[in-house]
């Protein structure tokens, strides 16, 4: 995949999210967990409205990931509620307030 690679749709599949990446010429999914959803910030949410305020997070966590070749047996990017927490801990006060608006992009 390319350099740039951003979120080109999302929806929520039951307790867990899908985000589809995409840097223009392939596409890579992103299984966001219900945990991850929930420990992204108090008070714990699992639903797309969720999703949509922290897209962008989620997003930047995939990237990390692809960039690293983190990708399991069935091509797809998991973020994990330890991912959420290894974040955080690089980003100390990042979600706290500071969630960006719902990503114009495409459910």
């Amino acid at each position: 995949m390319g350099s740039t690679i951003t979120p080109l749709k999302y929806h929520m599949v039951g307790q867990d999210a899908l985000i589809i990446m995409s840097d223009g010429r392939c596409s890579r999914p992103v299984q966001v967990t219900h945990d991850a959803l929930t420990d992204i910030q108090s008070p714990a949410c699992c639903d797309a409205s969720r999703l949509a305020q922290y897209l962008e997070f989620f997003a930047e966590m995939a990237v990390k990931k692809i960039e690293k070749e983190a990708i399991a047996f069935d091509g797809r990017i998991w973020i994990t509620a330890d991912d959420v927490r290894a974040w955080r801990s690089l980003h100390p006060g990042m979600t706290e307030n500071t969630a960006t608006s719902p990503a114009p992009v495409q459910q």
